[in-house]
């Protein structure tokens, strides 16, 4: 057994005795000294947020920003190891819901379910998706493509607590035949889509005014399936609130140019992206480099 499988399981059995907003002000405190001590992520993340503000890295806008964001993503880890714990519908209850354009973010979900094709949800390392999920789950199927653990017994610990929250977890190696499925019963799917790639394996989209390159795995199973593709978030406020919102649901095209259609779609998610990162940006947890070095 590791050091972080047994890390891990004493944290969630303290959580059951401790208050969450001590929980989450030790969090920030464990996320801010690692930002500090951890030179190399440090440098990325500086670089990053250097390209959200258009500032240089050294700026110090960008580095009290950079910090930020360790520290927020602090407060998303004592969630992520207190799972099991979490009051879900008091946490809704509590929020803010900052849909635009519907009465809330359930309107735009029953929209995208309404062809009977299932929906995929698009999200990032933004805030806390695990708690978005959680939330939906309790309305509707839910369904997330998630990494696999090297450390067995750590991966089983964090997916139960997962799936005690109404998450099914598809694991991301062997997952496209429960992707159709969950599609074809009209269920939800979410995918967290902010991984940067060589440019020899994503497709390009505009970030930030740079090109990047990032997976088109979600576009690509909307256009095969036709699937309505819909982006939601829910990211920390202060005093322990959080807000949600969630964005219009878009339609693939299934005529036609197939791989325009997949680099238009994933465009799209990305805009919604971009604009949760320019309104909330030490929200998104970003700690490996996320533009090319150079621009193609």
């Amino acid at each position: 057994m590791s050091v972080i499988y047994w890390l891990a399981r004493g944290t969630s059995a303290l959580a059951g005795r401790t208050p969450r907003p001590l929980r989450h002000a030790i969090g920030a405190t464990v996320g801010t000294a690692s930002y500090l001590a951890w030179r190399s992520k440090r440098r990325v993340t500086q670089r990053n947020m250097a390209q959200v503000l258009g500032r240089p890295p050294s700026d110090r806008a960008v580095r009290r920003l950079a910090r930020a964001s360790w520290s927020n993503y602090g407060r998303y880890a004592s969630d992520f190891l207190s799972f099991a714990h979490l009051d879900i519908e008091a946490i809704e209850r509590q929020g803010r819901d900052l849909t635009r354009g519907a009465s809330s973010w359930r309107e735009y979900l029953q929209q995208a379910l309404q062809p009977g094709r299932g929906v995929i949800l698009t999200t990032a390392h933004f805030g806390n998706w695990d708690l978005a999920g959680a939330i939906i789950a309790r309305e509707v199927p839910f369904s997330a493509i998630a990494e696999t653990f090297t450390d067995p017994q750590l991966n089983a610990l964090v997916q139960k607590q997962r799936q005690d929250k109404g998450i099914v977890i598809i694991p991301m190696e062997r997952s496209v035949r429960p992707m159709l499925r969950v599609l074809q019963q009209n269920q939800l799917l979410a995918i967290v889509i902010d991984r940067p790639l060589m440019e020899n394996e994503g497709v390009p989209v505009r970030f930030f005014g740079r090109t990047t390159y990032v997976p088109a795995g979600a576009a690509r199973l909307a256009v095969r399936t036709g699937a309505a593709i819909m982006s939601g978030f829910v990211w920390y406020g202060r005093r322990g609130q959080h807000y949600m919102r969630a964005f219009p649901p878009v339609f693939p095209q299934t005529e036609g140019d197939r791989e325009a259609e997949v680099v238009r779609l994933t465009q799209y998610i990305f805009d919604a992206l971009e604009e949760m990162v320019r309104s909330y940006p030490d929200q998104w947890y970003m700690f490996r480099p996320f533009w090319p070095a150079t621009d193609p």
